[in-house]
């Protein structure tokens, strides 16, 4: 992969992973959450951004 391709891969993930934090804020602003509840979904995109970054390191850009 080119450092280019490469580049390009890291931002796009970047904003996949600030795009999913900006779900949890409004979550957070729209819904009535005790704190235990508003953990587990931070746990949970965090999880997913994990499980997300693991399945598409090494693919290739289309």
């Amino acid at each position: 992969m080119s450092f280019l391709e490469e580049k390009i891969k890291q931002e796009l993930m970047q904003n996949i992973f600030t795009n999913n934090l900006k779900t949890y804020e409004t979550i957070d602003s729209k819904f009535k959450l005790e704190a235990k509840e508003k953990e587990k979904i931070l746990d949970m995109i965090s999880k997913f951004n994990e499980e997300l970054n693991t399945m598409l390191k090494n693919a290739k850009l289309s």
